[in-house]
């Protein structure tokens, strides 16, 4: 049996490729790819602008599939066998070192491997990110059920619904009835919408833009109190006025050196700013004085250690139609294209996803 994969042979050059697929070792699991949904790191991937990227490479971190073959060892290990269905963590840390030891930063250990990004494809079992027919497992990995009634478009995003967990509860530390405003419209946005509403958590208010309306819809549909158009109204006078007074909890996830200086300013005295959005190396100007006079706790944060165990709680319970982000839908072949609509984005695109037969 052989297998297509769409392989970076290069920084800006895709091939799709063919690899023998042979039967698992022991300790391995052979997947069948069901979605891989497209993540913006994707982008920086394939142009060669992350340090952690290997070339040649399949990428793809954000995938759900199907059990089909498992060796005795790992059979032994996850309780899994053929026909089940599961989602793997990006991240396959040691689990030795102090980092593997602690409940939310495993994705510091040293010798982590990431599915579709360290993993260079060169070498067997070659299968190892989500933009292929198949995708070998690999002894260490952290693997999440799919609940029966659960779609692949969903559970395919339960590191982006783990990292909303993670803004909300383990870097916002937020309780019931506070006060949030989410700025960006996105799927980080929207995961962090459900995480919050999921915990008691309002008012909410979600900022973005004119073109987000697709986005706000959905934002709607997933409990959020408000939404803001930044081109149309300043946030800074709009949000006070809708929930009245200034939130407890701001979550940047743009990255935009504009937004987080907003978020500065928007939150309460003694309140949290959340900011996870990477700004490709633009600098953001910040008073310093302002934050400590107001007593202002930053907090920043990666990944989604320790929390995806919770977002699939939310994923399998079906309160939230998580596979609504996924709305724009791509064969495998045409991965280039799920790339550039990510990087620029057509009207009412939230995210792209590669969906297998």
């Amino acid at each position: 049996m052989r297998a297509r994969a769409m392989v970076v042979v290069e920084p800006g050059r895709l091939e799709l490729q063919e690899f023998e697929v042979r039967p698992p070792a022991a300790d391995q699991i052979l997947l069948k790819t069901r979605v891989t949904s497209v993540c913006s790191t994707d982008v920086k991937i394939f142009h060669g602008q992350t340090p952690l990227g290997r070339y040649p490479v399949i990428m793809g971190h954000e995938f759900a599939g199907q059990v089909v073959e498992i060796g005795a060892e790992a059979a032994a290990r996850y309780g899994l066998e053929p026909g089940d269905r599961v989602t793997p963590e990006p991240y396959v840390p040691c689990g030795h070192c102090d980092w593997c030891r602690s409940d939310h930063h495993y994705h510091n250990c040293p010798d982590v491997r990431l599915y579709g990004l360290s993993m260079a494809c060169n070498q067997p079992p070659h299968l190892l990110g989500g933009y292929a027919d198949y995708v070998y497992l690999m002894p260490g990995s952290i693997l999440h059920r799919l609940g029966p009634d659960t779609p692949e478009l969903a559970a395919s995003l339960s590191s982006v619904v783990g990292n909303g967990v993670r803004w909300v509860k383990t870097l916002g530390q937020m309780s019931f009835g506070q006060s949030l405003v989410i700025s960006g419209a996105g799927s980080q946005g929207l995961s962090a919408l459900a995480a919050a509403r999921a915990a008691g958590v309002g008012p909410v208010v979600m900022l973005g833009l004119g073109r987000d309306e697709a986005r706000f819809e959905l934002a709607r549909e997933f409990g959020v109190d408000f939404t803001v158009d930044v081109e149309r109204d300043d946030p800074l006078k709009k949000v006070p006025e809708l929930i009245g007074g200034q939130p407890d909890v701001v979550i940047e996830t743009s990255g935009q050196p504009a937004a987080i200086q907003t978020a500065f300013r928007l939150v309460r005295a003694s309140g949290r700013v959340v900011i996870i959005g990477l700004s490709g190396g633009k600098e953001t100007t910040v008073r310093f004085d302002e934050l400590v006079w107001r007593d202002i706790i930053v907090a920043t944060g990666k990944g989604q250690a320790g929390n995806v165990g919770d977002a699939m709680r939310l994923i399998n319970g079906r309160k939230f139609a998580f596979e609504k982000i996924n709305n724009f839908h791509y064969k495998l072949e045409d991965l280039a294209s799920a790339l550039e609509d990510t990087a620029h984005p057509p009207e009412g695109f939230i995210k792209a996803a590669v969906v297998f037969e």
